[in-house]
C-alpha cells in the first residue's frame, strides 16, 4: 500500500509536512474537514496488514483529537466565568452533564454560582 504525505501551509508561507499517512485515512481526513456527509469504508486498504496499520494509525488520531478536543473545551470554559457552558457542549457534541464531570476533572468548578474562589 503506498503511504501519503500532508502538507499544510499558513498564510506567512510556512509549510508543515507529514509523512506516511495510510491513504483510507489521508481520504477519511480530508472528508471530514470538508464537512463531507457519507462516511465510506476503506478503498485502499485490502490486505490484513494494511487494513490493521490503518486502523492503528486512526485510533492514535482519535485519541489525541479527543484529549485535544478536551483541553479546548476547559479553555473556553475558562474564557470568561459567564462562558456559556450550553454552547460549549453543544460544539462538542456531548450531554452538560459529561461536560460538567469533564471541567472537574481539570479544576474547573461544577456549579459557578456556588464558586467563590473564581
Amino acid at each position: 500500500m503506498k503511504k501519503r504525505f500532508a502538507e499544510i501551509s499558513d498564510a506567512d508561507g510556512r509549510k508543515d509536512m507529514v509523512f506516511e499517512i495510510t491513504p483510507d485515512l489521508a481520504d477519511t481526513f480530508i472528508a471530514a474537514i470538508r464537512n463531507a456527509v457519507d462516511v465510506e469504508g476503506p478503498r485502499h486498504a485490502h490486505t490484513f496488514d494494511d487494513l490493521a496499520a490503518t486502523i492503528a494509525q486512526t485510533s492514535h488520531l482519535i485519541q489525541h483529537l479527543e484529549v485535544f478536543r478536551e483541553l479546548a473545551m476547559v479553555a473556553a470554559d475558562r474564557t470568561s466565568p459567564h462562558a456559556d457552558r450550553k454552547a460549549i457542549a453543544i460544539a462538542a457534541g456531548i450531554p452538560p452533564s459529561r461536560l460538567y464531570r469533564l471541567l472537574e476533572k481539570h479544576g474547573q468548578p461544577r456549579n459557578r454560582k456556588t464558586d467563590t474562589e473564581r
